[in-house]
């Protein structure tokens, strides 16, 4: 048994798979849920969890990314100059790209969600606390982008997981 092979390949698995889970949550389940709910708990939530949401959820993808690439060198009869090349290497390049392309996606993401809290923060730092219809509207802008955004990294990184998947067995 290769023990520094297995322990990567765990290392990728966890981290892969909190970075998977909580996207698919986020975007699935909790944003929308948040959404049904009052605006002011809309803001007590984003205040609260956005920023641990963003660290640990981008430190499991680079942890994902990283040990990934550490695993291209380290398997057996693999390496970086088989992606597309073989069906293995077609199944982690689609990985490799769907991962990186989520993990671009999800920063997008985090300056919606700033953006977003500072909306929050100056509707709430205003005078009367209310929300003008200019307001409201730039806040329904960026609930949509950030609605897209998470579906969009969701869907990736399921990608990402699949074809992976798929390729010990092409």
């Amino acid at each position: 048994m290769d023990l520094p092979l297995v322990i990567t390949r765990l290392v990728h698995i966890i981290a892969g798979s909190f970075w998977v889970g909580a996207a698919i949550y986020l975007s699935v389940l909790l944003e929308p849920r948040i959404r049904s709910g009052s605006i002011d708990l809309e803001r007590q939530i984003l205040r609260r969890t956005s920023r641990l949401n963003s660290l640990w959820i981008t430190n499991a993808a680079v942890i994902t990314i990283v040990s990934g690439f550490v695993l291209i060198s380290m398997t057996p009869e693999r390496s970086m100059t088989d992606l597309g090349e073989s069906g293995w290497g077609v199944m982690i390049l689609i990985g490799l790209l769907a991962a990186l392309a989520a993990f671009f996606i999800s920063g997008f993401a985090g300056m919606a969600t700033a953006k977003l809290r500072r909306a929050f923060e100056s509707v709430e730092n205003s005078p009367d606390a209310t929300i003008s219809p200019e307001s409201e509207q730039q806040l329904a802008m960026f609930r949509r982008r950030l609605s897209s955004l998470g579906y969009l990294n969701a869907v990736l990184v399921v990608v990402a997981v699949g074809s992976m998947a798929i390729a010990r067995y092409v």
